[in-house]
């Protein structure tokens, strides 16, 4: 058998394989372009998530290092990815001076003289599309074309499979009725914030949570109702924090969220703030209006906790705001510093 065509095989023996390896979108998109530079003779790969309903484009990975960061700029309105998208058809561009993508600024940074771009489709709908270019004026023979046919169809499986492995992964550390993380992917992220603080990181604050006379809210309208409460709460707290907090559900009305790099001071600033919000925004259905309070417990991480003494601490604090009569929120330093043992 032809030595090329040896090659050929086991190359797109490889892309299966490769491609069908379950992980993350991100890393699919990059092993994909890779792949492609590897058994086409192209100057670069690229590849663009598409919405088709909305002609917008999503995701991208390309292994052209002068526009990493700007993938999605290629997809220009009106511009290559718009025409393969609705056509549902390859794009062949052997001569892209001559062509109406002529101008295009990318392609004139990177130089380059050809392209072919082909649909990725999947359940009959175009989810992305895959480039490769060259940087020299090419006609993309047969083999080529059946290449990229070949990578696209198996890279339309592969996307989607990703898709669902972060649906999956996402339900596994997500609570699902509030959308906040769950108490098990909470733990993981303090005790590897703990080993951080341990060599040397800056301290990182602790929130502890909990609704005031949620029982009674259940008891008078209901476990449905109780549920939208939750959510409601939910809501706020997503509302007042940074993206690089960690906020979670704990138990039946309790919440709990991980303030990076943040003082225990500065943390109870932050938590007196979620309380006048949750305080001024009650929960609204219909005819039905419930007034929420909630009581809170604060405390940091520091070199030489583990995760059971910043729980013990913050429930110490949540009982203290309790025992003052709800409605509040207590700080650990202040009750441990007259402690011996907790």
């Amino acid at each position: 058998m032809d030595t090329k065509i040896v090659r050929l095989l086991r190359a797109l023996v490889k892309i299966t394989t490769k491609i069908n390896e379950l992980r993350p979108l991100s890393e699919l998109l990059e092993e994909i372009v890779k792949i492609s530079d590897s058994v086409l003779n192209v100057s670069y790969s690229s590849i663009i998530l598409v919405d088709e309903r909305t002609m917008t484009w999503t995701h991208g990975a390309t292994s052209d290092p002068l526009h990493k960061d700007n993938i999605h700029k290629y997809a220009r309105e009106k511009g290559a990815t718009y025409h393969i998208v609705k056509e549902r058809m390859p794009l062949i561009v052997p001569d892209v001076k001559t062509s109406r993508f002529g101008d295009h600024p990318f392609l004139q940074e990177s130089g380059i003289k050809s392209f072919a771009g082909f649909p990725i489709i999947h359940n009959n709908v175009v989810v992305g599309v895959l480039y490769v270019f060259s940087r020299e004026k090419k006609t993309f023979p047969p083999q080529e074309k059946e290449i990229l046919r070949f990578l696209s169809e198996q890279a339309a499986v592969a996307i989607n499979n990703a898709k669902l492995y972060e649906k999956l992964k996402e339900k596994t550390i997500k609570d699902e009725l509030t959308g906040l993380y769950n108490h098990l992917y909470l733990k993981t992220i303090i005790d590897r914030e703990l080993e951080r603080i341990k060599l040397g990181g800056k301290k990182s604050a602790f929130i502890y949570m909990d609704l005031d006379d949620f029982n009674d809210i259940n008891k008078n309208f209901g476990a449905k109702m109780g549920d939208q409460v939750l959510k409601h709460v939910a809501h706020i707290i997503i509302e007042n924090v940074r993206r690089v907090d960690v906020p979670a559900k704990y138990g039946g009305d309790e919440f709990m969220i991980l303030l990076y790099d943040m003082s225990e001071y500065e943390a109870r600033v932050h938590a007196e703030r979620i309380l006048n919000k949750i305080r001024e925004e009650p929960f609204v259905i219909g005819n039905t209006r419930i007034t929420l309070t909630a009581s809170i417990g604060v405390t940091e991480l520091a070199r030489g906790k583990d995760y059971d003494d910043v729980l013990k601490e913050a429930d110490l604090a949540l009982f203290e705001a309790k025992r003052k009569g709800k409605n509040c929120v207590e700080v650990a330093s202040s009750l441990l510093s007259g402690l011996e043992d907790y």
